[in-house]
């Protein structure tokens, strides 16, 4: 008689098991690398589809000579994943080019399917020589340009701008200040009819003085007068009030300088020739 044989049952090789322990792991790493790629692909996309936003952007008259522009910029991230480390620079620009100021925030980050609103506080310095006077007279669009730069996804580089037009209403709009003839009062004083005109523009109501010093053709103090204001938006203003002239001081070829005063703050607006 033959023998029995028994089938026996093979345990294969320790490497062979690591082998194929590795490709399980391999394969199941490609497949998340895959998703993880794809999700980003797409997170990625609809985050620049959401580009920056700016809110609310007004200003107020402020201490130190200076316009305040106060508003926010918003930024979505409906991917996935989020943007670590974001910050966030604005400037804002007028209607020829120049830059008026920039302000720049500190680095947050930004959650997944959610929004960030960064604020914004301009304080714009207003003097006749620089490219801010422009804001007190002249209606424009101002340019607000933003950019940030952030990493997304853990991983990945991100940049984001924000390039806009804003139409901006001048507080002074088309402002003039003009002298009239002279005229003789009693005891000899000599009156100097002063007019100022403009339009308000901006959506505020505008309280407070402005003030017109007459200076002559060598610079002399020859009198002031006050236009107590309070203007509001979309009006136009246009009122003459008598300045009492200096004995002897003669305005021809001088200048009118003109200010604008208010609650803590005061803004010098364009001077205008004397004839």
């Amino acid at each position: 008689m033959s023998a029995l044989v028994i089938p026996t049952h093979r345990r294969p090789p320790g490497i062979y098991r690591l082998a194929r322990a590795l490709r399980w792991v391999g394969a199941i790493v490609f497949v998340v690398l895959v998703l993880y790629a794809g999700t980003v692909a797409y997170s990625a996309y609809e985050v620049a589809r959401s580009s920056p936003q700016s809110r609310g952007l007004s200003a107020s008259f402020a201490a130190n000579g200076t316009i305040e522009v106060q508003g926010s910029i918003s930024l979505s991230d409906p991917g996935f994943y989020p943007i670590d480390g974001l910050s966030l620079t604005a400037r804002i620009l007028n209607a020829t080019g120049l830059v008026l100021g920039n302000v720049a925030s500190t680095p947050i980050t930004v959650g997944p399917a959610s929004t960030a609103v960064i604020p914004i506080d301009l304080f714009l310095p207003v003097s006749t020589t620089g490219p801010t006077v422009s804001l007190l007279t002249v209606d424009q669009y101002l340019v607000v340009k933003a950019w940030a730069n952030a990493t997304y996804a853990y991983l990945f580089p991100l940049s984001v701008e924000l390039d806009e037009n804003r139409s901006w209403g001048a507080p002074f709009q088309g402002f003039t200040a003009s002298v009239g003839t002279p005229s003789m009062g009693g005891g000899g004083t000599v009156f100097l009819p002063v007019t100022i005109a403009f339009t308000n523009q901006a959506d505020f109501t505008e309280q407070g003085t402005v003030t017109s010093t007459i200076l002559s053709a060598a610079h002399a103090t020859c009198g002031s007068v006050a236009f107590p204001l309070s203007v509001a938006p979309n009006t136009v203003y246009d009122q003459t009030e008598n300045a009492t002239l200096s004995s002897g001081c003669n305005p021809s070829g001088g200048e009118l300088i003109t200010t604008f005063s208010g609650s803590g703050y005061t803004l010098a607006l364009p001077p205008e020739a004397i004839p």
